[in-house]
């Protein structure tokens, strides 16, 4: 990728900051959800299960968007947490061709451990750092995060830049 001629010197470095980073963070969540659990629950999986909490009764479809997969890919992906017991798929009785799909007790119990085991290992890390430098934090990631997601609402791919091949929150992070 070659660096764009108009970005400035600090939003080259941010960006920078941003694809070094988010990558090891995003391997560090997926270990603490991992841990204390058999059956281990991917980022794919974490983010459907969030979605589906989110969005009782929604369909397949929805999840593939959410997640950023294919239709066969989530198809896959739910069935794992079905066979899981973590997600109840039932036929919409409305319309017999679409599903539904609601958290088990079971998988909002073990969304709700993983939420909380890596919430905590994230609040003792940050907790590191200074106020005014936790507050920062904060404020940048409120940032980039409004960022990403205007950029993607508006479809836009900035100047000189790649359309996404993923998901904005690491969707292909596995």
């Amino acid at each position: 990728m070659r660096p764009s001629t108009v970005a400035s010197s600090p939003a080259r470095d941010a960006a920078a900051a941003v694809l070094e980073t988010v990558p090891l963070v995003m391997r560090a969540i997926r270990t603490r959800m991992r841990e204390g659990r058999p059956e281990a629950i991917s980022i794919p999986q974490f983010r459907a299960l969030i979605f589906i909490r989110r969005h009782p009764g929604t369909d397949l479809s929805a999840v593939a968007g959410h997640v950023g997969t294919s239709l066969p890919a989530a198809s896959e992906l739910v069935a794992r947490l079905v066979r899981q017991e973590l997600v109840v798929r039932e036929t919409d009785p409305g319309s017999r061709r679409r599903i539904q799909l609601t958290l088990s007790d079971a998988g909002r119990a073990d969304l709700e451990a993983a939420e909380l085991r890596t919430t905590a290992w994230l609040v003792d890390l940050v907790a590191r750092l200074d106020a005014d430098r936790a507050r920062t934090l904060v404020a940048a990631l409120a940032d980039l995060r409004s960022l990403v997601q205007g950029a993607l609402e508006e479809g836009a791919t900035p100047k000189g830049g790649a359309p996404d091949a993923g998901g904005a929150d690491g969707a292909q992070a596995r």
